[in-house]
């Protein structure tokens, strides 16, 4: 009898060990989200590198407004790094987004800046992943994907818009 009972104790470990596991992985299914957003430069500053011409790297300061397919609308604030040769190169940036109701994510972009045909526009495209969120975006994950335009030269007051689109779920625990 003394294997019989041991057996039951081994069957009981596992069995909690299924138990609590259960509890504590929520399935959460993933869901779409698409916004747009509107951005004004408040800083830029930017130093030749000196190696080919035209080759700058760089730091900016970004404030805006996101507006979401729901009829949402958040405030932004974006602070991003740039090396560009010509105006086109690679980008990265952190994008703060606030909800009127405290609530809020930040996201992490990487793409690209490329300078269009006419040289008076430059394009945006990259991807990006959630970082952080609060209140009802507390354990967001997830990912996506940006397009956008600057309508003019890098600088303070230079406008452009970005459209994004992402898939994401919020863990909670």
């Amino acid at each position: 009898m003394r294997g019989l009972g041991s057996g039951w104790w081994w069957l009981g470990g596992i069995l909690v060990v299924v138990a609590w596991l259960l509890v504590s992985i929520t399935q959460v299914e993933a869901e779409s989200l698409k916004w747009r957003q509107s951005q004004h430069h408040v800083k830029a500053e930017s130093v030749e590198v000196h190696d080919v011409p035209g080759h700058v790297i760089g730091v900016t300061d970004l404030q805006g407004v996101a507006f979401f397919e729901n009829g949402e609308v958040a405030a932004l604030s974006i602070k991003g790094l740039i090396d560009y040769i010509n105006g086109s190169g690679p980008h990265q940036a952190y994008s703060l987004y606030a909800f009127q109701d405290g609530s809020g994510f930040v996201i992490k972009i990487e793409g690209a800046t490329m300078t269009t045909q006419d040289g008076k526009d430059f394009e945006f495209k990259g991807m990006f992943s959630f970082i952080r969120g609060s209140g009802r975006f507390a354990g967001i994950q997830g990912s996506g994907s940006y397009t956008g335009r600057r309508l003019a030269t890098l600088g303070v007051g230079a406008e452009g818009y970005m459209d994004y689109t992402a898939s994401y779920a919020v863990r909670t625990r």
